[in-house]
């Protein structure tokens, strides 16, 4: 009877600090690497900045074609700009025109 009072006196705190410690390890495992953890927190940020990026490439976008929108209308039509449009719309040229190939994508 003595042994088995002093079995249990040893096994109980043990196993409290056994599911306490196993408890501990997944929250601490999970705060570096779960959904939410630090890695996924570097993750988010680069994500974060790439999409920054792609933003402000695509408001810069909308500037120019504001831009050229507005230089299209009746008040304030630019002629040439009408002209080069129609030219690499229709890849036509006519004679007195010379071509010079930079490389840079077409529009």
């Amino acid at each position: 009877m003595l042994v088995r009072n002093r079995a249990r006196a040893l096994m109980a705190p043990l196993m409290i600090y056994l599911v306490l410690g196993s408890a501990s390890a997944y929250l601490v495992k999970n705060a570096a690497r779960g959904h939410n953890g630090a890695e996924a927190r570097v993750a988010f940020d680069a994500e974060q900045a790439a999409l920054k990026t792609q933003l402000a490439d695509l408001e810069d976008q909308r500037d120019r074609w504001r831009h050229r929108v507005e230089s299209l209308r009746n008040e304030s039509i630019d002629r040439d700009l009408l002209d080069q449009e129609a030219h690499s719309r229709l890849n036509r040229v006519t004679k007195e025109e010379v071509l010079i190939f930079t490389g840079a994508e077409a529009r």
